[in-house]
């Protein structure tokens, strides 16, 4: 008994570790998004604030193992949103450009951005 517990457990724990591989990669680009410059930081503060409150609540324990899985991914997504943000603010301060820039995001993360930021895309 105890043997098949800890192959399950060994089991889902490479589950969820090709889960993660796979959250990690963004989808086909749907939609592109201009960011400008100036909000860049108020931007990047909400999506840590996100992000935090996120692994919080799913590290509780009165959450479901498919909430929790759902939280995780949500995350990794966030996640992504965010290191395209990061690049090109990069992009733009080695071109010296402050205007604004542009990220290319996948359906999940369009949805994402625009329920969290839709005052930024009027």
């Amino acid at each position: 008994m105890k043997n098949e517990q800890t192959a399950v457990i060994k089991n889902m724990e490479f589950l969820l570790k090709e889960l993660h591989k796979e959250w990690e990669r963004p989808g086909e680009v749907k939609s592109s998004v201009r960011i400008p410059y100036e909000k860049v930081e108020a931007i990047n503060r909400k999506l840590n604030g996100i992000v935090y409150e996120t692994q919080q609540s799913s590290d509780s324990d009165g959450l479901t193992f498919k909430q929790s899985i759902a939280k995780s991914k949500q995350c990794y997504v966030l996640l992504r949103i965010m290191r395209k943000i990061v690049k090109g603010k990069d992009k733009c301060e080695r071109q010296a450009i402050d205007a604004e820039f542009v990220i290319e995001l996948d359906r999940e993360e369009s949805k994402l951005f625009k329920e969290m930021f839709a005052e930024l895309l009027k």
